[in-house]
């Protein structure tokens, strides 16, 4: 059957390639790559046309793309096609358009910008904090606020104990979405004189990144401690108005 579908090939582990999927058997894919025409059998080996191709049966793996109109969505789950590479093409689509957060259902991705960008002024903060996180109450946009709110807001309706666990790499941007959700926190929980308590929460944190400092790949004077897992928490407890904590090995050093 002659198809003519966008796909993605990957030839080693974690790179993939963009490539067009010329014709499909029961037995046989035939690929376009950039470098010529490749058949890959569904069930063994590969069957390269150049010697050069590098694609072995434990490392090659074929994917259909999700078409372009669909590349940006704000929430993964809407995707037809939900895998590694074009997961990782629609954040990097999403990046290049300035949007460094994306959902996948109850999950916030978010991908360090390395720059200031103008997400995070006190009129956003305030936006989301004002809609609860909620879709419905106008916080459609992905952002860290907005699943701070959401936390809160569930802690309050449920009248259970809420937990937003902060994971990534080295330099992925932890301490950064940490200060964030406490901002959040401290502007709701906190009385009169919010504004005194939000800065006194966030002044103990570079104290408290101190004593999880280690040397790491990315930066040498790093808060992910080698002797603990590389996530932060904000633990919001039903038995005050608003509880944070911060273990001391937060993340990567502050930016």
């Amino acid at each position: 059957m002659a198809l003519r579908s966008a796909g993605w090939v990957s030839v080693k582990d974690a790179v993939w390639q963009e490539c067009e999927l010329v014709d499909s058997s029961d037995r046989q894919l035939t690929l376009q790559l950039k470098d010529g025409v490749h058949k890959l059998d569904r069930f063994q080996s590969p069957i390269p046309r150049c010697p050069c191709t590098g694609l072995t049966q434990s490392k090659t793996a074929f994917h259909l793309r999700n078409p372009k109109e669909l590349e940006a969505a704000d929430d993964f789950l809407t995707l037809p096609n939900l895998d590694e590479p074009n997961i990782l093409h629609s954040l990097r689509v999403r990046y290049w358009k300035g949007i460094v957060y994306s959902y996948t259902g109850a999950i916030l991705l978010a991908v360090n910008p390395w720059q200031r960008v103008k997400i995070y002024e006190r009129k956003n903060l305030e936006a989301h904090i004002k809609a609860g996180g909620s879709k419905e109450g106008g916080s459609s946009e992905p952002h860290i606020f907005a699943t701070a709110a959401k936390a809160y807001r569930a802690m309050l309706s449920e009248r259970q104990d809420q937990c937003v666990l902060i994971s990534g790499e080295s330099g992925a941007g932890k301490t950064e979405s940490t200060k964030y959700v406490l901002q959040v926190l401290t502007a709701i929980g906190g009385s009169g004189g919010s504004e005194g308590v939000e800065e006194q929460v966030l002044q103990s944190n570079p104290v408290l990144e101190a004593f999880g400092n280690a040397k790491v790949f990315v930066f040498p004077c790093s808060s992910s401690s080698k002797l603990s897992a590389p996530y932060s928490n904000a633990a919001i407890s039903t038995t005050r108005r608003s509880e944070t904590t911060t273990p001391a090995a937060l993340a990567s050093g502050s930016r």
